[in-house]
């Protein structure tokens, strides 16, 4: 009886663990993501550095909201443009990760900066099946992501917020400040050399 009952036990628990090779992507998406992933490794991949408005191009042709007079390297990656929003004058830096299994939305003017990871998807780690789980992530207008910062599912980041190197980002930042480190805190406001009207930050 004890031996049944571990042998249910083993077969519901590779049966939860088999269910991780089940896509929850529709085919429809899987064929536009393998056609996306040979534009990008040959026209966008190999077009000149300075070619931003080429790979802008591109990137809409595959259904992503691009602004205008954004920078957008050679060398950064898009999963799928489709769930990609750009606002104007927005910059993709090399080697940058838009991971997006959920929506991305980049505000205008922010940065993202050389091996920046934006990462919009995550599993449910209390089932062995580990389901797949999107959150939208939203960088706000004006804000800075430096280089090698991670910034997980579900975050929001404030207009004119800084995320430092290297720094892990797990929940809200608020706008107008500074934040770093693994989880990354806030750290100090971030004050601005030129006056600039509407800008508040957190207690100011």
């Amino acid at each position: 009886m004890e031996d049944t009952a571990k042998k249910n036990i083993h077969d519901r628990l590779a049966a939860d663990a088999a269910a991780r090779n089940i896509s929850p992507v529709p085919t429809s998406w899987k064929i536009r993501r393998l056609i996306w992933s040979v534009v990008q490794g040959t026209l966008y991949r190999y077009s000149f550095h300075t070619w931003s408005n080429w790979r802008a191009i591109l990137l809409r042709l595959f259904g992503a909201k691009i602004g205008e007079t954004c920078t957008i390297r050679r060398t950064s990656r898009v999963y799928y443009p489709w769930l990609l929003e750009m606002g104007d004058l927005g910059c993709l830096g090399d080697d940058v990760v838009v991971y997006n299994l959920g929506a991305v939305r980049l505000g205008e003017r922010s940065s993202l900066s050389q091996e920046a990871y934006i990462c919009a998807g995550t599993h449910d780690y209390t089932s062995l099946a580990m389901p797949l789980v999107t959150a939208p992530i939203t960088v706000g207008a004006d804000a800075w992501i430096c280089a090698r910062a991670f910034i997980g599912p579900g975050v929001n980041v404030g207009d004119g917020a800084v995320v430092g190197a290297c720094a892990v980002v797990i929940r809200d930042v608020p706008p107008w400040v500074v934040v770093a480190g693994n989880p990354a805190r806030v750290v100090k406001k971030r004050k601005m050399a030129e006056n600039i009207p509407d800008v508040k930050t957190e207690g100011g």
